[in-house]
């Protein structure tokens, strides 16, 4: 009997391997060199998510928390006073529209139809900056983009975007 389930669990542990995450666009040039760096603070105390009003709190922790999570693990440390980097992070959430032809039948007529706005893709964007505190300069900004169906959905790509931007 064990011998039979074998084919099967090893078929769903390849499923599972091979799936996909959540598809994230990334633009953000490679992260600098942060060796010259030992800490970091955030640029304002207060939630700077702008997805959802409610629930700006949980959201702004979940970011907090992967942000400073991938900075550590470069031996960045937080500091609540001189540190060497500022640290800030913006969200947004919005509507997206594809322009798609307006169909009238032939192929002839779909080449001169009227273009319309249709399909609505709602779409996050998390920007990070990383500003180098001993010049006032930006030292360094990463935006993703994903499409979200919501707060939830939003939720579910936020550590896979900042894996995109900070690196592992």
């Amino acid at each position: 009997m064990k011998l039979r389930m074998l084919p099967v669990m090893m078929s769903i542990l390849l499923l599972v391997s091979c799936a996909k995450s959540p598809a994230v666009k990334s633009n953000a040039e490679p992260l600098p060199d942060l060796n010259g760096y030992q800490t970091y603070q955030w640029m304002q105390d207060a939630p700077q998510s702008r997805i959802d009003q409610p629930e700006n709190d949980e959201l702004d922790r979940i970011i907090r928390n992967a942000i400073a999570y991938h900075l550590e693990l470069k031996g960045l440390q937080p500091s609540s006073e001189d540190a060497d980097l500022q640290v800030s992070y913006r969200t947004n959430l919005r509507q997206t529209f594809n322009d798609l032809p307006l169909s009238r039948g032939s192929a002839d007529v779909q080449d001169a139809a009227p273009w319309i706005s249709a399909a609505e893709e709602p779409e996050g964007t998390l920007s990070i900056d990383l500003i180098d505190l001993a010049t006032q300069k930006r030292l360094w900004r990463g935006t993703a983009k994903a499409q979200v169906s919501n707060v939830e959905d939003a939720r579910g790509k936020i550590h896979a975007a900042i894996r995109q931007l900070l690196g592992d």
